[in-house]
């Protein structure tokens, strides 16, 4: 059945030296058949067209555009806090500048939203191909019917990016951590979805570039250490990492002692926040072994310290919000 109300969606994007992807973006946002929604796009400091290109769209946009626009770039995790504090819609849904809707999409999404929510009810959720039709959310089996499901168990389904319609007061006083140009959004998502029932549909929504160039991700490139350090702390649930087998172990804890050195994370701090080593001291042993990685990454200059422009750029960054339409 059709949900025949018809709630303000407020889409975000934030957008790094994406001028090219956003044209591809802001076309399929006209062709959407459900106009009820906002567009909250962020500019994080580009030093291509991006401003040009978007005050020119504007001026022909056919729904609401939301501008917010930093002098210098302050990363996707603080740009995406500045988005969420000027929203307007009932619902959330975050795009990437490479993607791009298909026309159905928000009627699949909102059209899923039951009447009576109840007040677990989270969001729905839908799949995302590449542009060579390829399912980005699922990597084996696609379910074949839409289904309920609670966060923890969507979790293991979803084997890749998905599109989450989610309600907006779930991000209430609620901010992605601010400590580099990048954080996985995991370190936030599975603590405030938690318990949250979500609807999974298989229906395509969104199509991802991923052959897009300047992709804001974790890389070749050992970059953005420091919100990696803070993404591992966050993901690696004490429960569950006792469970593990030893190697898995080994690797998690040479990773966390890598992101850790790399990220300039004091020593004593860093014990202090990971509880697998507060709970077994031992565990400290494995630091001399991960400088072996640390000294490889060096040599073969693979370290990026992205966390010492974010700080400077924290400092001097100004930030501009506008309604251009």
């Amino acid at each position: 059945m059709k949900n025949y109300r018809k709630p303000i969606v407020s889409i975000i994007t934030s957008s790094w030296n994406r001028e090219k992807y956003l044209k591809k973006l802001s076309k399929s946002l006209e062709k959407l058949k459900y106009r009820n929604f906002e567009w909250v796009i962020g500019n994080d400091g580009s030093t291509d067209e991006t401003d040009k290109f978007i005050r020119l769209m504007s001026k022909k946009a056919k729904f609401k555009i939301k501008y917010v626009s930093s002098n210098v770039r302050i990363g996707k995790s603080k740009m995406i806090n500045y988005l969420l504090d000027n929203i307007s819609g009932e619902y959330i849904l975050e795009c990437d500048s490479d993607d791009y809707f298909l026309p159905n999409s928000l009627d699949t999404l909102v059209n899923l939203i039951p009447k009576n929510k109840g007040k677990n009810f989270g969001g729905v959720c839908g799949q995302n191909l590449n542009t060579f039709g390829v399912s980005q959310t699922f990597k084996n089996k696609i379910p074949k019917e839409t289904k309920k499901y609670k966060w923890e168990n969507l979790r293991k389904i979803l084997q890749g990016d998905a599109t989450i319609l989610v309600r907006s007061d779930i991000f209430k006083n609620k901010k992605f951590l601010e400590v580099d140009f990048l954080i996985t959004e995991s370190s936030l998502l599975d603590k405030i979805y938690k318990n949250k029932e979500f609807i999974l549909t298989p229906k395509i929504i969104k199509i991802m570039d991923r052959n897009s160039n300047n992709s804001v991700s974790f890389g070749n490139k050992l970059s953005y250490t420091r919100g990696s350090f803070y993404t591992l702390i966050s993901v690696e649930k004490y429960h569950i990492f006792i469970k593990k087998k030893l190697i898995d172990k080994l690797k998690i804890l040479i990773q966390f002692w890598r992101y850790s050195i790399h990220g300039d994370i004091d020593f004593f701090q860093a014990v202090k926040k990971f509880k697998p080593i507060r709970k077994n001291i031992f565990y400290v042993l494995i630091y001399p072994l991960s400088f072996i990685y640390v000294l490889r990454d060096i040599l073969l200059n693979k370290v990026e310290k992205t966390h010492i422009e974010f700080e400077k750029n924290k400092k001097i960054a100004k930030i501009k919000l506008e309604k251009l339409s």
